[in-house]
């Protein structure tokens, strides 16, 4: 029941709406699902892939700027997990604040699919090894596929699952960069406590296609 409840919430959000903060619908509830769910962490780009085919599913999810006060890390670029903020996610379920933020003086190109950026939540397992619990869906369409552009001093701003399963264990974020065919670089946030279920390490939501952009499950 809770997979199906869950599924259905998030296959009624637009690509716009998955990874931000939205209003919510009332009282938060607890995220406590049995499966891996999809990537949600979607962006927008102020500047165009002139690259691109073009045709990819889009996002409002633009960059902001940092501001002065803000606790970043000067010089690189930066996964941070807020597990203390919480927000909606979903607009029904106890969500936490994480940003990813360019602090270099350069604008940073990062591949995406219909917007959607390599970032998944990992936790540690019963033999402390760290393993995904989020997966991303592959595209059979190549108009899927593009890059979006963070500016100097500019971050975006994401509403992630904070899971609350019967295994207490450790979880971060991690983005794999593709920077070319033989090298990907890989970004992990901080570290934090939480819980999650054991098919969250195997089973993955499964996800039945609703438009052209909307692409199937591996």
């Amino acid at each position: 029941m809770r997979k199906t409840l869950l599924t259905l919430l998030l296959a009624s959000l637009s690509v716009s709406a998955l990874g931000q903060e939205s209003r919510p619908r009332g009282p938060l509830e607890d995220l406590n699902v049995d499966f891996m769910m999809r990537g949600y962490f979607c962006v927008g780009s102020k500047v165009a892939d002139t690259q691109a085919l073009g045709g990819f599913g889009p996002s409002d999810n633009f960059p902001k700027a940092v501001e002065p006060g803000m606790s970043v890390s000067p010089g690189v670029i930066s996964l941070i997990a807020k597990p203390d903020e919480e927000v909606a996610f979903g607009g029904k379920y106890r969500g936490m604040k994480v940003l990813l933020v360019n602090a270099t003086q350069e604008d940073v190109a990062f591949a995406a699919s219909d917007s959607r950026l390599y970032i998944v939540q990992e936790a540690l397992d019963r033999d402390g090894k760290w393993k995904p619990v989020e997966y991303l869906p592959s595209s059979w369409c190549g108009n899927s596929y593009h890059s979006v552009f963070l500016g100097a001093n500019q971050y975006w701003e994401f509403a992630a699952a904070r899971y609350t399963g019967r295994f207490k264990t450790r979880l971060r974020f991690r983005l794999d960069e593709q920077k070319s065919e033989t090298e990907t670089v890989t970004i992990y946030s901080n570290e934090f406590e939480g819980g999650v279920n054991p098919k969250q390490f195997t089973v993955k939501q499964g996800h039945k296609p609703t438009g052209i952009m909307d692409p199937y499950d591996n």
